[in-house]
């Protein structure tokens, strides 16, 4: 019995039977494998590649196939497919689409860099063996990577390795060239400011050798040695660039530590502060002004009651210094915003949103005259060619129109600083004309007066005696001197001469002084004006009927005028309305005569920016621009019926005109229109006479006939263009547009600017 059942077991045994079967699947005609060789390599991400890895396991799976064998029947007892889960999710920006199993249309991998090979290989199929760098990690996370969807084919990836065939290569570089990218957008990195950590700090310290701090100095240096040439300076480094929108800037309390401040207390005896005034008594002589008084004017000042010493002591020049200083702070609590305009301290800014190009006025300061027992005119107006807050005014008779002339003339000498009082005043018995400070040595004043006396200042010294006056034997002129110009003489390395003055007389007579080692003034005849005959060349004018005699055989002489390059070249202006060229090495001799106005020319100014160009005003209620060598003006500017007294270029823009006639002031910018000017200001009820710029053309001082000097400022002005000189010529030429023939001789001048389109003031 037991036998026959071990038979039975045993035929069972050889009738039960499982079998393992390998797929059918060829490995080699896999489409899922595809191999690139050196010149193509791919770069994955972590994901990317533990899928991967999970798909090639599951792949190598499904190829086998278990059978149970059970009395000859066959039973499929294969186990189903595994699912492998991650546990952790990737970040929503870096997840991307899972790589699809064999048999889906598309599939993803990196983008492929030529040059270099993979970094992620597979290992067996026991485990996941992935091999990564941080630069893997790093460039999975760029913006730059990329997808590639194959069209038509089927895409696995189960392992890249290095000994493919040459055929899968070529396989693999068709299916390269059916791929389409897609570009992810970018990942946005917000960068905060941290704290500050310090690595490393050396300070500069000497110390002792062989001594505590001598030791650590050395430590110190032996540290930084081994940190930059040493051994330390091998070590890991890495580079990093980033792109922000906006500029990063650190506040200033990060660059600077916080100031502390303590309360001490000192302790000073009676004898140590009688030792520090007395070291200071000894060296008090050399910061102070030291007047010497006379020691009986002394005595007799204090011998005066006090009603007696006031007076007396008013007369000092101490006091007059004293009082001068005091005087000049307390105008600046009242002028201090106008004192800080007219150095420019508040401008407008270039960048400011909103302007308006409006050309007018900003009055900052009316100057008064100083004395008022008689109204007197400011007949002239100079500035200090060093200091652009003097300046000098003429105060006379302008006009023989007033109701009442004065007999008297006045010279005053204010300051910026204090436009209430002024620094120096000196009385005349007869009216002054004209004033003007030398630009050679700016210490010096030369004055007209209206009996034919020039006189020669020194403002360092406000009592004392004059540098030269003309006497009458050397000039026997006796009319009013209008105007007063210095002239440059050649400098050698032995003359200390002073430069000397042009004075024009009412006459019609030029007359040069030179000082010399003398109180008088050496003067000699240098031009003496004849009345024209004929038609001189200029604008063309209805002839005058001829008189037999005339009342008066000369020209009226009215202004002066130095030419900018030529040292040696002045101009005249008479009341004919005519321009006399002159020269100081030709006496009597005219180079050149121009009619410029019908009525009397009263002003000529040039152009900052040409030596050739310049403009006239006169009585005939025209300003006129010309061209030197053309004997027609170009341009004709003319607003109301009334004679110009003055008018020059603008300091600042090259296109603009000032023009002041008896009632306003007009700004004129031939730019934008010469039909009508910009703006038109009126400052008072009375007459204008003259005006002048400062030294550096932002502002203008105004006089008038009843003797107030205004102060103005330029508001609302245009920016000046970069090149002066190109904006002056385009403007000329644009209005010039309507007449050819003068337009075609002005190009024929060729370049009328100063070399290198410079900037000179004019004289």
């Amino acid at each position: 019995m037991s036998m026959r059942v071990g038979k039975i077991c045993q035929s069972e045994m050889a009738i039960h039977n499982r079998k393992v079967v390998l797929g059918t699947n060829d490995a080699s005609s896999d489409a899922s494998r595809i191999s690139l060789g050196s010149r193509h390599s791919t770069r994955f991400t972590f994901h990317e590649v533990l899928q991967r890895q999970i798909l090639k396991a599951q792949e190598m799976r499904a190829q086998f196939h278990v059978y149970d064998y059970v009395c000859g029947e066959s039973m499929d007892v294969t186990p189903k497919p595994i699912t492998v889960t991650l546990d952790r999710r990737p970040h929503p920006l870096l997840e991307r689409r899972a790589l699809q199993r064999i048999g889906d249309d598309s599939g993803s991998f990196r983008s492929l860099r030529s040059g270099t090979s993979s970094l992620v290989r597979g290992k067996s199929g026991r485990a996941l063996g992935i091999k990564m760098s941080i630069d893997d990690i790093i460039i999975g996370i760029g913006s730059d990577r990329l997808f590639f969807q194959l069209h038509g084919s089927t895409l696995s990836l189960p392992s890249f390795s290095s000994d493919e065939s040459s055929s899968e290569t070529d396989d693999a570089t068709d299916l390269i060239s059916q791929m389409t990218i897609h570009q992810l957008p970018f990942i946005s990195v917000r960068l905060t400011k941290t704290h500050l950590f310090q690595l490393y700090n050396q300070l500069s310290i000497t110390a002792m050798k062989n001594t505590d701090d001598g030791e650590a100095v050395e430590k110190d240096n032996r540290t930084y040695d081994y940190l930059t040439i040493g051994r330390g300076r091998v070590r890991r480094r890495s580079d990093a660039e980033c792109q922000t929108l906006m500029t990063l800037k650190k506040s200033r309390d990060i660059n600077t530590t916080t100031v502390t401040t303590t309360n001490t207390g000192t302790f000073v005896s009676y004898y140590e502060m009688y030792d520090t005034y007395e070291v200071l008594d000894k060296f008090r002589s050399s910061w102070e002004i030291k007047y010497d008084f006379d020691k009986n004017e002394r005595n007799r000042i204090q011998k005066l009651t006090l009603e007696e010493q006031f007076p007396a002591i008013s007369r000092l020049r101490a006091f007059d210094l004293a009082t001068m200083i005091v005087m000049r702070v307390l105008a600046g609590n009242e002028h201090g915003e106008a004192q800080k305009r007219f150095r420019k301290m508040n401008c407008v800014d270039r960048m400011v949103k909103k302007i308006d190009y409006n050309y007018s006025l900003d009055p900052l300061f009316v100057i008064y005259p100083f004395a008022t027992d008689v109204r007197r005119a400011v007949c002239d107006i100079s500035f200090c060619y060093s200091n652009s807050d003097i300046l000098a005014v003429a105060y006379g008779i302008y006009s023989y129109s007033a109701a009442k002339l004065p007999k008297t003339g006045v010279v005053c000498v204010w300051s910026i600083k204090n436009p209430c009082d002024p620094e120096r005043y000196f009385y005349y018995d007869y009216p002054v004309g004209s004033v003007e400070f030398s630009p050679y040595r700016s210490t010096l004043l030369a004055i007209g007066l209206y009996d034919g006396t020039v006189q020669v200042r020194d403002l360092t010294s406000a009592h004392g005696p004059l540098v030269a006056v003309s006497e009458r034997s050397t000039s026997p002129g006796v009319d009013p001197v209008l105007a007063i110009k210095w002239i440059q003489q050649p400098k050698s390395d032995e003359s200390h001469d002073i430069d000397p003055i042009l004075s024009l007389s009412q006459d019609g007579s030029v007359t040069k002084f030179n000082i010399i080692n003398s109180p008088y003034l050496v003067g000699f005849k240098q031009a003496l004006l004849e009345r024209v005959e004929g038609t001189p060349e200029g604008i063309p004018f209805k002839e005058p009927p001829s008189v037999e005699h005339q009342a008066n055989r000369r020209p009226q002489g009215l202004c002066i005028t130095k030419h900018p390059l030529e040292k040696d070249i002045f101009y005249v202006l008479t009341d004919e309305g005519c321009l006399h060229k002159c020269s100081t090495n030709y006496q009597n001799l005219y180079l050149e005569l121009v009619k410029t106005h019908v009525g009397a020319v009263n002003s000529m100014d040039f152009s900052p920016w040409s030596p050739k160009l310049f403009l006239t005003c006169g009585n005939d209620w025209c300003i006129r621009i010309w061209m030197d060598g053309i004997l027609t003006p170009l341009i004709t500017l003319k607003n109301l019926f009334g004679p110009y007294q003055w008018a020059a270029w603008s300091r600042t823009h090259s296109t603009i005109i000032i023009g002041l006639n008896r009632k306003h002031l007009e700004i004129w910018d031939i730019r934008r229109t010469i039909l009508k000017p910009m703006s038109t200001s009126f400052l008072e009820s009375s007459f204008n006479t003259t005006a002048k710029f400062s030294l550096d053309g932002y502002c203008i001082a105004i006089g008038n006939e009843k003797g107030n000097v205004h102060i103005c400022a330029f508001d609302g002005m245009p920016f000046p263009s970069y090149f002066q000189y190109d904006t002056l010529e385009k403007a000329i030429h644009k209005a010039l547009i309507s007449n050819n023939d003068l337009l075609i001789e002005l190009k024929s001048v060729g370049y009328f600017g100063y070399p290198n389109k410079g900037f000179v003031m004019p004289p």
